[in-house]
């Protein structure tokens, strides 16, 4: 709270606004009055909620339930219910139950890591890495995956499958050694999956560097293009090939996913064309806003491969701007 901010030697709205930035979760509880009103027109508790908004934070917001409600209030809730689910309480007791409950609904969130096997996309309760081995386990409530994992077996030729296997942050190209499969009720497939880790080949136009632009760089600038809609700077030097990629959020604008889930899946598919590919060795700090106008504000860090012949360690990339979808 503002109010044990302790002193600082910064302005109060640069203080608790750098606050916004450098926070997660967001959980706004307006109540009947609107606020003292700074030099942008808006109170404090509304800057507050439109700088969440632009760095991606998770959004909660409560409001009282009251008839007695200031009308710059009220407009900034009917703001904040043009986007969000807005539930109200009547005491303190009632407010923190529902906090409770949603914190503990975002935090399980984080702890069943989405992953992505070939083509198939899937809750995992846990994921194990040791050397070249991968263990996962998974419970699957939709009978067509459960389905389609366990066609992943080793046939009784003694075939493995090999495709790419994408979680965390992390991507990997594996051989499916075992699927364990129990089912525990009727909709719902406890499944066991073992992995090994094998070298996929790499294109080698990945590592090629032109006219002093290094594979990193023609990495971030194809992200750029991909997802922001930037030109391609390369392009009009007839070798726009060496910075293009594909579309890694095109499968999420074709499909109608639920809110709640657009941000970690949105995550999964840059991990899997970004580290999957060979581009970059792993992508950090991920952050996907609402859709304000049909447009949301992305944020993360990756750490490049290295190129052909390099052997020096390339600095993270960062990509900030907004996206459709």
């Amino acid at each position: 709270m503002f109010e044990e901010f302790g002193g600082r030697d910064t302005n109060p709205v640069d203080a608790y606004l750098d606050e916004v930035e450098r926070s997660d979760v967001y959980l706004g509880v307006l109540g009947r009055r609107y606020g003292t009103l700074l030099a942008t027109g808006l109170s404090a508790t509304h800057s507050e909620f439109q700088r969440a908004e632009q760095h991606g934070l998770r959004m909660a917001v409560w409001t009282l339930r009251t008839g007695d409600r200031e009308d710059p209030q009220q407009a900034f809730l009917d703001e904040a219910r043009t986007s969000y689910v807005v539930p109200s309480f009547g005491t303190p007791a009632e407010l923190g139950r529902q906090v409770d409950d949603r914190l503990r609904e975002i935090a399980a969130e984080e702890l069943a890591p989405w992953s992505k096997l070939g083509h198939l996309v899937f809750r995992a309760s846990e994921i194990t890495q040791e050397g070249a081995g991968i263990a996962v386990t998974a419970r699957i409530h939709t009978g067509a995956v459960a389905h389609a994992l366990e066609n992943l077996a080793p046939n009784e030729f003694g075939r493995k499958h090999e495709c790419r296997f994408t979680w965390a942050g992390r991507s990997r190209y594996v051989r499916v050694g075992r699927v364990q499969s129990t089912t525990t009720t009727a909709y719902s497939t406890l499944l066991r999956l073992q992995f090994e880790v094998i070298d996929q080949e790499r294109d080698m136009l990945m590592g090629v560097s032109f006219e002093g632009l290094e594979p990193a760089d023609l990495t971030e600038a194809a992200i750029r293009t991909a997802l922001l809609g930037e030109p391609n700077r390369l392009s009009s030097r007839g070798m726009g090939f060496l910075a293009e990629l594909p579309d890694p959020l095109q499968p999420l604008r074709e499909a109608r996913v639920a809110e709640e889930i657009v941000r970690p899946l949105a995550e999964l598919m840059i991990v899997d064309e970004l580290v999957g590919s060979g581009r970059a060795v792993r992508v950090m700090k991920f952050r996907l806003g609402t859709s304000v106008g049909g447009r949301r504000r992305i944020e993360f860090e990756w750490e490049p491969s290295r190129g052909l012949g390099h052997d020096r360690l390339e600095p993270r990339r960062k990509l900030d701007g907004r996206v459709e979808l």
